[in-house]
């Protein structure tokens, strides 16, 4: 049986919360509870292992960009903006919330928690039969990315997928570029255009904004017929 919201949900008797929200409720009342923290180490080695996975394929707000992101390339090809990839922001973003979290003794990140938004709203709706006005940062987060930047959110601001970005080591799961006789790189960069991010696996360095989508090694293996130099490592 599954119950709750992105915040905190519960399969069966076993209860997951998202790390930033539980780093906020014991920040803001300077108190760990055991269940709590249990309850945290689930995606936090979901996050070591595999990388920032609930990002590019669970969470709901990534979904609805990549649809108005298709639209937008028919649309609005050119953004009035287009700033280098950077997830200095997102951390700066992410730093500031949790310095007022104590201050104001509430977990101050979960008010633009888009996914924790879009999970909410969707049981209001189901149970209830109304939405309520949290809804409207998501409505303001698509138009956004549709004329003025593209991929805003995920580049530029969602504290949780920074704070999911910050549990990585050498082995987590990477896409790794390696040419050898039996994977050649035809230098279509057709990989580097499937990322919605502006990534270029190719050239390395694209953690921790990458969330192992594998946008890019699907590319990839259509252009190579399967003998692709993209792939997952551990």
């Amino acid at each position: 049986m599954l119950m709750g919201t992105l915040y905190s949900f519960a399969v069966g008797p076993v209860w997951i919360t998202d790390p930033l929200s539980g780093l906020q409720v014991i920040i803001s009342a300077l108190a760990a509870d055991r269940i709590l923290l249990l309850s945290m180490v689930i995606p936090i080695v979901f996050a070591l292992v595999f990388g920032r996975v609930f990002c590019g394929w669970i969470c709901p707000q990534n979904t609805i960009s990549e649809l108005f992101d298709s639209l937008a390339a028919r649309i609005m090809p050119k953004r009035l903006l287009n700033p280098s990839p950077s997830s200095k922001i997102r951390y700066m973003i992410m730093g500031l919330l949790l310095i007022v979290t104590p201050l104001l003794g509430f977990p101050v990140a979960n008010l633009i928690s888009a996914p924790g938004i879009i999970s909410v709203q969707a049981a209001n709706y189901i149970y209830v039969g109304s939405v309520g006005i949290e809804l409207g940062l998501i409505g303001v987060i698509v138009l956004s990315e549709i004329f003025l930047v593209r991929r805003l959110w995920c580049n530029y601001v969602c504290p949780q997928g920074a704070f999911l970005g910050l549990f990585r080591i050498g082995k987590t799961m990477k896409v790794v570029y390696k040419e050898d006789e039996e994977h050649v790189c035809g230098q279509c960069f057709e990989c580097a255009k499937a990322c919605q991010f502006g990534l270029n696996p190719m050239g390395g360095k694209i953690y921790p904004l990458c969330h192992n989508c594998g946008d890019c090694i699907t590319a990839c293996e259509r252009m190579n017929q399967g003998e692709k130099p993209l792939a997952f490592r551990f």
